[in-house]
This record gives C-alpha cells, structure tokens and sequence, in this order.
C-alpha cells in the first residue's frame, strides 16, 4: 500500500515540475535564457546525465545552442563537430520530427565513426516542431539507464512547451530589416511566378499546325473497273494478278454453256418462223386468210432474228477483254474460278502504275479541319524514315467502315511530281496537316473533347 502511495506521489511531483518548467519556459524572455533552462532544468521531471540543445536554420544547418553543465559551447570544437554530423543525419531519417530514442545502427559507416568520438549512451531524440511541421530544433538527452515510457510521456508533453517558446522567441527575433528582407523576397518569388505563368501562356499561345495520324494504302490514281458484261460463272483467266496487259487483250472468260444452248435454240427458232413467213407468201397468192397471216408471221421472224442477234453478241461478249493498257491487278485467280458473278461486280482492276495516290483511313475521332491541298506525309512500312510528300486532293462527307472496321472518313491524296510512286497496295501511315491552331488547343483537344461527352456540355 505505501508503495502504490510512494508511485503516486511521485508521479504527482513530476507533473507539477513538467508543470511549473512549461511556465518557465513561457516566461523567458530571450534564446539564451530559454536553451539554459531546457538544458538544465529539465533534470528535474528527467534524469539525464548530459543534454544538447541544437536549433536548425532555413538551409537546414545545425548549430549547438546550449550543452548542460557548460555555459558557453564551442561550435568548432572536435566533439560537437562529430556530435554535429550525427545528428544531421538523424536529422535526414524519416522520423526526425517524433520523438525517439537514437539507434545507432541505423546510421551508415562514416557517421558510426562519429558516434563512437562521441561516445554517448542512450540518446533521446527530442524535436521541436513548428505548426507547419518543420523541425526548427532539437533537444538531445543522453544517461546510462534506458528511457521509460513513463518518461517520454512526460518529457513529449514538456517538449511542446518548449517548442511554443522557442518558437515565440524566434519570431520576435526577426528584426524589421529581416522583414524587408523577406517581404522583397516573396516580392521576387511572385514575380518570379508570375513571369513563368506568361510565358506559359505565351508558349500556350504559339500557332502550330494540327496534324493527325491515319492508317493509308497506295491505290490507283484513275483506276478502269473490268465486271462482267452477263450474269455467269467465270470459267478461265487468261492473265496472271498484276500482269500487265494491252488494250484489246482477253482478261477473263465466263463459262458459255447456257448463253450458247440460247444461240442454237434461238437459231432453230427463227429457221422455223423464217419458214412460216415464206409459206405464207407463197399461198397469200390464192388465199385470202394467209395473205393477212403474212405480216404478223414476218414480226415473228424478226424478233427470232432480234433474239439470235443478241445472243451472238452475248456469245461474242463471254471472253472479255481490256479497254486500256495497264496492270491487271486481282486477288487470286483460284478465289473467282467457278463463283457466280453478277453484271457490274468488280473482277479486275486495270490500273496505270504510274499514276498512283494514297488512299487515307481517317478514324471519325480523329477528324479535323483541313485547308484546301493540305500537306500530307506518307510513311511507307517498307521505308518508315523516308517519307512521301502529297497534297490532300478529296474528303468524303459520309463515313464509312475501314478495312479494320473503324468507322473512318476516306481520304484521297496526290503524290507531288517529283516523287516516285510508290507499288500499288503499299500500305502506309499517313500524317496529314490541318490548319494552324494554338498550342493549348493541339495538346488539349483530345481531353476537351472527352470531357465534354463525359459532362454533356
């Protein structure tokens, strides 16, 4: 029973001295007064055996204020130059500003060099720290016996007390020249800021061409469509794929099995009408009812006659030919032989390969205001670093799928006279320019245009 009296009066009179220091430090009214009473008088709520009372400054530089037992510290002595350098790099650990007991293994080689100069045992580490949580300074506690949590308790709430006034002190400290000092620097920092906000906004202001990038294919420049002149099946092909041909010359031929069976029963056809329209003039002569058979069986020959003339000439249309000299340019001969085809459906493409453009993809997303001719760089994929120069030539007004089916608009543009063409079918990025557009718009056009369909503005 007296022990647990003993305990609590003893925690009575340590509250009472972390009590009655705290308004000490309150009082004091200069940095000399207030570092000789942390160092000392602390002893009376902590046993410590020696205390360093170290303050920082802006550039982080340390500086011993106050040692116990010793009125006036020397900076430049060898033992606070090595208890310096260790507490600098306390001071670089990450929790310098809580208050902890100092490990030195924590420490690197060279500075454990310093801590063995120094020689001291169980060091507490006791900072002082502004509202902003900058370290401003840092009481340093050392003894033989290690540190209780009874005793961080009392000396964590005796500590901000101390920082209160140090802190007190250091801005009546600031003279007015030091004011001026730092109000002209603030002045340089604003107008420091506020020169690099107009040159960003100048920058922002800089006109620069608007570009966009686009999947491209070389394609012909006036390309001639061959389609079959009947409906049929293609029989024979009599070129190879991008053969070059003359004009006049056999490209394909359809299968003629049902066109010709039409010419030879139309042939029978109109050898019979021929006949009824002959018989009918001979006996026109002596009978009347034959004589008015004479003209409708003459119609009837002729549109016999009608019907085996268009047959011929649909027999004579079944191997068709080209109109033009140029590339006969087709997929694959095996994936039209014995395919139904239909009139007007593209077979062949004769093509000049002199004469070639590029044929852009331009995904909707992607779409932007283009003057008239715009510049148009082509990167082939065979030779992506040098590229082809052409001028914008056609837009389409209506999108349509893309080959990768992307939604796109369909670009057509011409390669400048000096350029070589390129093979028909290359495929390409093409990088067309758009009209001069500040440089905030070209950075955030995309982002704007998102923001506005994600808030409906």
């Amino acid at each position: 029973m007296n022990e647990v009296v003993d305990d609590n009066q003893r925690a009575l009179r340590d509250l009472i001295a972390v009590l009655q220091l705290g308004k000490l430090a309150r009082a004091a009214s200069k940095h000399d007064e207030l570092a000789f009473l942390i160092v000392n008088d602390t002893h009376r709520t902590a046993k410590y055996e020696q205390a360093f009372l170290c303050s920082f400054n802006a550039n982080d530089q340390l500086r011993v204020e106050a040692v116990s037992g010793v009125a006036q510290p020397d900076n430049a002595s060898p033992y606070l130059q090595h208890l310096q350098r260790v507490l600098r790099g306390v001071f670089a650990t990450e929790n310098a500003s809580q208050l902890h007991a100092i490990n030195p293994e924590s420490l690197s080689e060279k500075l454990q060099a310093d801590w063995q100069a120094i020689n001291i045992q169980n060091p507490l580490w006791c900072p002082f720290v502004d509202n902003a949580g900058i370290l401003q300074a840092v009481l340093v506690l050392t003894r033989r016996d290690p540190w209780t949590q009874a005793d961080t308790t009392r000396l964590d709430f005796l500590i901000d007390a101390y920082a209160q006034s140090w802190l007190a002190l250091t801005r009546q400290r600031i003279t007015w020249r030091a004011r001026v000092s730092a109000f002209k620097e603030r002045a340089r920092q604003r107008k420091y800021q506020l020169l690099s906000i107009i040159a960003i906004v100048l920058v922002m202001l800089i006109p620069v061409s608007q570009t966009v990038t686009a999947p491209a294919e070389v394609v012909a420049e006036q390309p001639t469509i061959i389609s079959p002149p009947v409906d049929g099946v293609v029989k024979r092909f009599y070129v190879k794929p991008n053969e070059a041909v003359k004009s006049g010359q056999v490209l394909f031929e359809l299968e003629d099995s049902v066109i010709r069976n039409r010419y030879e029963v139309g042939l029978k056809a109109l050898s019979v009408a021929q006949a009824d329209y002959r018989r009918a003039i001979a006996k026109a002569f002596s009978d009347e009812r034959s004589k008015a058979e004479v003209n409708l069986l003459k119609a009837v020959a002729e549109q016999k006659a009608e019907e085996v003339k268009y047959a011929r000439d649909l027999l004579n249309r079944i191997k068709v030919k080209a109109s033009r000299d140029g590339l006969a340019v087709y997929s694959n001969e095996n994936d039209w032989l014995g395919k139904p085809v239909r009139v007007g459906e593209r077979i062949i493409t004769l093509a000049d390969p002199d004469k070639t453009e590029l044929l852009v993809w331009l995904p909707v997303d992607d779409a932007i205001s283009f003057p008239q001719q715009a510049e148009v760089s082509a990167f082939l994929n065979v030779d992506p670093t040098s590229p082809l120069e052409a001028g914008l030539r056609q837009f389409s007004y209506e999108a349509q799928p893309s080959p990768e089916d992307v939604l796109s608009f369909q670009l057509r543009a011409r390669f400048v006279e000096n350029v070589q063409r390129p093979r028909i079918g290359l495929k390409a990025t093409a990088k067309v320019y758009g009209e001069k557009v500040s440089l905030f718009y070209y950075i955030f056009r995309r982002p704007l245009a998102a923001a506005r369909r994600y808030i409906g503005w």
